[in-house]
């Protein structure tokens, strides 16, 4: 009995050693895809999945290193890549790789400019003046008409007695 339940462990501790030789080990950057505006902070991760300890680099749309750049915009650090204060030349695919660059995994930074609505916002300043303006005149409109009004009525009067 004992033996039996020896050969059913040593079957089952040798599949499971199988099946774990069977996965390939992987490099997985998150998010894969991330929308900014400019001057917001965009930060991708990148993971590796096998057993061994690989070392993971960054490179830039244009391939160079991160790394090996002077802009301290960008930080990589343990497979973290961190753009800070974003501008439009920084959009593109950003490449992890690993030091060997037998594997690699891109992240997608995409740049959204916000529109300046400061002309929209004049246009609207301009016709609250206009309409305002009309609102007094006809406002001074009305009581001049008033005021007429009743000059007329009281010469109207005096003229009747």
């Amino acid at each position: 009995m004992i033996c039996h339940h020896g050969v059913v462990f040593a079957v089952l501790f040798v599949i499971s050693i199988a099946s774990a030789q069977e996965e390939e080990p992987t490099l997985k950057v998150s998010p894969s895809q991330i929308a900014a505006r400019v001057g917001e902070s965009a930060e991708f991760e990148c993971t590796y999945s096998g057993d061994e300890v690989k070392t993971l680099l960054w490179l830039f749309p244009n391939e160079t290193s991160v790394n090996q750049t002077a802009h301290s915009r960008f930080l990589d650090s343990e497979g973290k890549l961190t753009i800070s204060d974003v501008m439009n030349s920084d959009e593109g695919e950003y490449v992890c790789t690993t030091l060997s660059r037998d594997m690699n995994a891109t992240g997608t930074l995409k740049i959204f400019v916000m529109p300046s609505y400061f002309t929209e916002a004049m246009v609207v300043m301009g016709i609250n003046i206009v309409l305002v303006l009309i609102f007094i005149g006809c406002g001074i409109n009305q009581y001049i008409q008033t005021k007429k009004e009743k000059r007329n009525f009281k010469k109207s009067i005096a003229h009747d007695i």
